[in-house]
């Protein structure tokens, strides 16, 4: 499996069908995770944050997935051939969010509640939905941590502008032939 090819699959377990006109993934089972994407957009559409949910839902997201980081060795299982690659994968999942609020308050309890279900839908499934062998678990020379930085958020004008960053390892396990 290729790094694009984990890139790809990580983007669907958290958005959905990949929507080729747009290049993004718009169909996200997670609760205010409007679109998701590979890079970042040439234009900030403020109707991607909310794309999908109810009128009128207060909090919306714009997730960028990147894997910024990766690594790999071997697993010598039988001698000079044979045996397994391991690649770990250091994924971000680049959470900018917006509400339609005049509390910055409620943008962040937001960004608390959308982090809670991030990690809710990476314990639901170790691979990702198949785009790998495991994530957020322990890995051989790597973390098992799920961490989260939050940015503070500013309102101006009724809307709150906040910012959220998950990162996780995964890995993949590669035979080597």
């Amino acid at each position: 499996m290729s790094t694009a090819d984990a890139l790809r699959g990580i983007c669907t377990y958290f958005g959905g069908t990949y929507d080729e006109p747009t290049r993004t993934y718009r169909t996200s089972p997670i609760p205010g995770v409007g679109v998701v994407r590979r890079a970042s957009p040439a234009d900030d559409d403020h109707n991607e944050y909310f794309n999908g949910q109810a009128p009128g839902a207060r909090s919306g997201c714009v997730m960028l997935v990147t894997i910024y980081h990766s690594d790999e060795f071997r697993i010598a299982l039988g001698g000079e051939h044979g045996g397994w690659k391991q690649v770990n994968y250091r994924v971000e999942l680049a959470c900018f969010l917006r509400t339609r609020s005049t509390y910055a308050e409620d943008g962040q309890d937001d960004a608390y509640d959308l982090k809670d279900s991030l990690v809710e839908w990476i314990r639901r499934d170790r691979t990702l939905g198949g785009a790998v062998f495991q994530a957020g678990e322990a890995i051989t020379n790597g973390s098992n941590l799920i961490t989260a930085d939050y940015g503070q958020p500013v309102t101006k004008a009724g809307l709150t502008k906040g910012f959220l960053s998950l990162k996780f390892q995964a890995s993949e396990l590669v035979p080597d032939v």
